[in-house]
């Protein structure tokens, strides 16, 4: 989570969304909310992954909106425009599986690197319930909602029209930003790792991210309308 004081404004980072592209893109008008300004851990501790910066990290990068509710003075949180992205979950499992494949220092990497492949990595992720570190909810929904189920921020945008949906957030905040393309995996186009049985898995695990943001196993509806998207 990041926030703007000057341009009044909340970024809920929901992980694997593009948010370290949009994180550098909008830097220069944010900073730190006051309850993360401590001592960074370090990231390794003798070649070894540091639960403690795991943790740190997560709590800064990864807030949830309810997080950022109770860490926020209440007339803030109501005021300030609140925007967050979200991602085809078929798609966003296959970038998490790479991503975790790749981060050495992540805790998580030699019990995924150990597994057979990608469907494999799924019976895992379902088997766990919820098997990442703090910080990347089970849902993308998780993030960004109350307790009740009922949507926390104003906007949300798709991975999938980035550049468009985050030009329409520049608009309405006046913000002089372009994204970057940070943090990518490279690898094949997420349909090509599925296979019948895989596909209902994720259909089913992730039912409520799958209605709620309007997606489908090949993209998602053109004509469903996220919080905030104008038609």
């Amino acid at each position: 989570m990041l926030i703007s004081h000057s341009h009044r404004f909340i970024f809920i980072h929901v992980a694997k969304v593009a948010g370290l592209s949009i994180r550098a893109a909008i830097q220069d008008y944010v900073e730190e909310p006051e309850h993360f300004k401590t001592r960074r851990p370090p990231k390794t501790i003798k070649g070894q992954p540091n639960v403690m910066y795991t943790l740190w990290d997560a709590m800064l990068t990864h807030a949830t909106a309810q997080e950022t509710v109770k860490q926020l003075p209440s007339d803030v949180f109501q005021k300030f425009y609140k925007f967050a992205f979200v991602r085809n979950p078929w798609d966003w499992q296959v970038s998490m599986y790479h991503f975790l494949l790749k981060e050495t220092t992540n805790p998580k990497y030699k019990t995924i690197k150990a597994l057979s492949g990608f469907d494999e990595y799924l019976e895992w992720v379902m088997a766990t319930r919820n098997p990442y570190p703090k910080g990347a909810t089970k849902l993308q929904k998780d993030m960004l909602v109350d307790e009740n189920g009922e949507f926390l921020v104003d906007y949300i945008g798709r991975f999938e029209t980035l550049s468009d949906d985050f030009n329409q957030v520049c608009q309405h905040l006046t913000l002089e930003a372009s994204l970057p393309v940070l943090n990518t995996s490279k690898h094949k186009r997420y349909t090509d790792y599925y296979n019948d049985t895989t596909r209902q898995l994720v259909a089913d695990y992730y039912r409520d991210d799958i209605e709620l943001f309007g997606y489908h196993f090949e993209g998602f509806d053109p004509n469903f309308r996220l919080k905030g998207q104008m038609a």
